[in-house]
């Protein structure tokens, strides 16, 4: 907390079920090609996820490595591995027949290839917002329940914005504050976000297959879908990391589509063929807030020096979420400047998206 004194203000509640760290899985990988940002951050944010999974009477961070699926000579693949080289994080990459010997009930093509990291896994992301919570309400933050209502450059006093009200007319004062509303961001701070956040809707589905009946077999990726083995008995997880159509968060249908789960099946046909007609056992519709690159945004607000624009996880974000709040936390002190490429006048009203 640096010293300062903190108080956090939630909608609902921590990992409520319609947050986008409400789920209970994650991805947490380092391969990101060249780009060393994303790349420094996700592997540095491996160690404190650790910790925190120290202290969970559960895992929250299953080290299962991460397993992308790839055709032979992948160039995002390839920079991944200089990367990786550059700030000695461990890969490796498998053949045909590797991938076949080591993952026996995965189907492989023999101009395929697999790129392992060892390092990488799941998050189970639920748990570990309710831990940290628990975590910071015992070192003393303050967790308030209520909506904010929108922020706007006509409330500041000389560019600072002195207090935020909630529907209930709470009025709340404090020197500085961040907005890290996730797919609310643009109704909270309409001035500096309408138009730029696209939010899309994301379906999951849990296949009735047991950890067992998978072997070693990692978190894999083989875009666009992804997925896990059963972790805490939840089932087979297999998702497409398409960009689904736009989502409210506050009024949108929370139900799978029959053709959601049809497009899943015919993935596990051609990859995972022995599991293609097992049952369903839950399913999930979640959201991506995504920026138009795809990058985060971390910055100031635009007419309001006191306030900080963090969001547009864009799919990709929860995993380096420790690296992120210390960032914040220097811009908060003044120790840092905000930086490319998370500035606010790189989000564009129309997406073309750079980050894979």
């Amino acid at each position: 907390m640096a010293g300062k004194r903190v108080a956090v203000v939630d909608m609902v509640s921590p990992a409520h079920s319609l947050a986008s760290s409400g789920g209970e899985s994650r991805v947490t990988r380092c391969g990101y090609g060249e780009d060393e940002t994303y790349t420094e951050w996700a592997f540095r944010s491996i160690g404190d996820w650790q910790t925190l999974s120290a202290r969970a009477r559960t895992p929250i961070f299953h080290q299962l490595g991460v397993l992308r699926v790839h055709t032979k000579d992948d160039e995002l693949v390839q920079a991944s591995a200089r990367t990786f080289s550059q700030y000695d994080i461990p890969f490796t990459t498998l053949s045909a027949s590797n991938l076949r010997s080591k993952f026996p009930v995965m189907q492989v093509r023999d101009d395929e290839a697999g790129f392992l990291e060892p390092q990488g896994g799941a998050l189970m992301a639920k748990k570990s917002i309710q831990l940290l919570a628990a975590d910071l309400a015992e070192a003393g933050v303050t967790f308030l329940d209520g909506l904010v209502l929108p922020v706007k450059q006509e409330q500041a006093d000389q560019r600072a914005l002195p207090a935020v009200t909630t529907i209930c007319g709470q009025r709340l004062e404090a020197e500085q504050f961040v907005f890290a509303c996730g797919p609310w961001l643009d109704k909270v701070c309409p001035d500096a976000m309408s138009g730029r956040l696209f939010i899309t809707r994301q379906e999951v589905f849990f296949f009735a297959i047991g950890a067992d009946a998978t072997g070693a077999l990692p978190v894999w990726s083989d875009l666009p879908f992804y997925g896990f083995p059963s972790l805490e008995g939840l089932g087979f997880k297999v998702a497409n990391d398409t960009h689904g159509p736009f989502i409210d968060p506050d009024a949108g249908d929370r139900l799978a589509s029959s053709q959601g789960e049809a497009e899943a099946r015919a993935f596990l046909r051609n990859r995972f063929p022995a599991f293609s007609d097992a049952p369903l056992s839950e399913t999930r519709v979640c959201q991506y807030e995504n920026s138009s690159d795809g990058h985060f945004l971390i910055d100031r607000h635009p007419g309001l020096d006191n306030v900080l624009l963090v969001g547009c996880g864009s799919g990709h974000g929860f995993k380096h979420a420790p690296a992120v709040g210390s960032h914040v936390v220097d811009l908060v002190n003044g120790t840092m400047r905000p930086r490319a490429p998370f500035l606010l006048n790189l989000k564009k009203m129309q997406q073309d998206r750079a980050v894979l």
